[in-house]
């Protein structure tokens, strides 16, 4: 599976009902007049000679502005050349589409074989060759050649946490600054990825829970407050550009509207962005889920009873992302915590890293539990959540498969020496707002997911210092939110009161939490280094403590800082 995008579609019942290539490819062009346009990088050696030319680009400069404009002149001359207007390439298009049909018999194209392309086209093709270089590249909807409601256009992000519009069509390869599109006369209806589009200036002084709330409701207060926080520059570049926005758009950054196709997967009507996905949670597996299968048996404890039982067909959902234990190869260990030890390994010849579960004697129940965690596991993917790659359900080898991050631990990256060097205040303030995007998107799942055990030991960096979100071992659906004595796992350093006095807790205890993380980005500093455990514990869970914030910190993430832990917002 290539990560074309963002998202897919996580409804078992819906993704039954995509067509497949095959029953597409057999629809003869004279009975539809739907087009699919099909990726496969096996069937189709035009395309793979196109990523061969991209990598040559590579290989020839080292300037990624330079190997961006290639690409996009590659993709223009590909498809039809320059043109200041799309409705001017539409009778090639309409002829060349139906001559290639007539040709192959089908209605299926294959991407590298288009000689004329429209936007969605040339955005779709781009985008490979762009993952073919590792230039991060997204897909949006919107574009200022055309009006049609599939419009697409690629976002592209090299440099430190800057990103560009690519022309594809009227100047190839100039790149622009998406704001100044999103506030031109064609809007993108769907929020880049990379930088979300500021909504609304904050009145930061004037209410702090308000703040708070808006900040984790829409997830682009960051971006306001502090789009200038190093270099002190006027925010005129703030438009508020909310009446561009339907409240449907409003999604952190815009991964519910996102998709991944599966390898070969073909698009219909020639729809290149998929509808959006669902957002709810997939649906969990209950007992009746559980039935018989010969083929694979797991040993489970109940009591001090071994029973058989299977887990191949607990849903549908998880079945495809089961890893046998002999696929992995393990290679050093990079971590440990409470849910056990974390091992770099091989697996095909991926870098991945292999969580082996403490426990593994599960009783029936806890396995469920284990296979549900699985579940909800699968269906996160967003930029800023480690990638879930699969799990081991065999005892005594339980364990989660995730992606690797070279960079480890944002803890670790933060309190070594020299941090204050590699780490300048922009860069701090990104990976803020890294963390921000990604409880986000886990607070506006359906129902929300917490996370209960927000901390820097918990977030990992990668080599382009993108932070993301793992360990969900604690999480829970909001509908199951109390934390017991036995079930609270979490670091007291970085807790919320009512998480530490075991008081009933929602996401907005990993708000508490998110605020201890961007004081600790900000200062360098370990929160509450002069207490210990049980101290943190009394002083922030019964005597209502805080930590002191430097009178020298940016006045603006100071406020934000206040707001996340004002008592109002704690508690209403």
């Amino acid at each position: 599976m290539d990560p074309f995008v963002w998202s897919m579609c996580t409804d078992v019942h819906e993704e039954n009902r995509i067509p497949s290539v095959e029953s597409l490819k057999s629809v003869r062009p004279d009975d539809s007049s739907i087009q699919v346009v099909l990726v496969d990088r096996r069937a189709d050696f035009d395309l793979g000679m196109l990523e061969n030319y991209a990598s040559s680009f590579l290989s020839s400069s080292s300037d990624m502005k330079d190997v961006i404009n290639q690409l996009a002149k590659l993709v223009s001359s590909r498809m039809g050349g320059t043109t200041s207007n799309e409705e001017n390439l539409l009778p090639r298009w309409k002829e060349s589409s139906e001559a290639i049909k007539s040709s192959a018999g089908s209605i299926v194209l294959h991407l590298g074989k288009l000689p004329i392309g429209l936007c969605k086209h040339r955005s779709l093709l781009f985008k490979m060759l762009a993952d073919k270089v590792n230039i991060p590249c997204r897909l949006v909807k919107g574009c200022k050649y055309c009006k049609a409601e599939d419009a697409s256009s690629c976002v592209v992000r090299f440099g430190l946490e800057r990103e560009y519009l690519v022309d594809l069509f009227g100047a190839p390869g100039q790149l622009s600054d998406p704001d100044s599109f999103v506030n031109g006369p064609y809007s993108l209806s769907v929020p880049s990825p990379l930088r979300p589009p500021k909504f609304r200036s904050l009145e930061i002084t004037s209410n702090f829970s308000s703040v708070a709330k808006q900040y984790f409701s829409d997830c682009h207060s960051l971006n306001l407050l502090f789009s200038d926080a190093s270099t002190g520059a006027s925010n005129g570049a703030a438009v508020a550009v909310d009446q561009m926005y339907s409240k449907k758009h409003d999604a952190g950054d815009g991964i519910a509207n996102s998709w991944v196709p599966v390898k070969g997967q073909a698009i219909a009507n020639s729809d290149i962005i998929l509808p959006e996905a669902p957002r709810e949670v997939l649906p969990l597996m209950s007992p009746s889920n559980l039935t018989a299968d010969k083929k694979k048996e797991f040993q489970l404890i109940e009591g001090n009873q071994y029973l058989r039982s299977t887990v191949s067909d607990l849903s549908l959902a998880v079945d495809d992302l089961i890893i046998p234990w002999s696929e992995l190869v393990l290679k050093e260990k990079i971590g440990a915590g409470s849910f056990g030890t974390v091992h770099r390994a091989d697996w095909h010849g991926s870098d991945v890293a292999v969580k082996i579960l403490m426990e593994q004697d599960y009783h029936l129940d806890r396995f469920k539990e284990f296979m549900r965690e699985v579940a909800i596991m699968k269906s996160l993917r967003h930029p800023n959540i480690v990638l879930f790659m699969g799990a081991v359900t065999e005892p005594p080898n339980l364990s989660i498969v995730t992606e690797y991050l070279s960079r480890g631990s944002l803890y670790k990256l933060l309190h070594r020496s020299g941090a204050r060097e590699v780490l300048d205040e922009r860069r701090r303030l990104n990976m803020a707002f890294d963390v921000a995007k990604g409880m986000n998107y886990l607070h506006r799942r359906s129902p929300p997911i917490v996370h209960r055990d927000l901390k820097s030991p918990n977030l990992l960096v990668d080599k382009k210092y993108t932070v993301k979100v793992c360990d969900f071992g604690l999480s829970r659906l909001k509908a199951n939110t109390y934390l017991s004595s036995k079930s609270l796992a979490g670091t007291p350093e970085w807790m919320a009161p009512e998480v530490l006095r075991d008081e009933p807790s929602n996401e907005k205890s990993d708000v508490y939490s998110f605020a201890v993380i961007l004081w600790e980005l900000m200062t360098l500093q370990q929160p509450w280094c002069n207490l210990n455990p049980a101290q943190v514990v009394a002083a922030v869970g019964f005597k209502g403590r805080r930590l002191e914030i430097p009178k020298e910190l940016n006045p603006q993430v100071a406020a934000l800082i206040e707001s996340c832990w004002a008592k109002l917002f704690m508690m209403d």
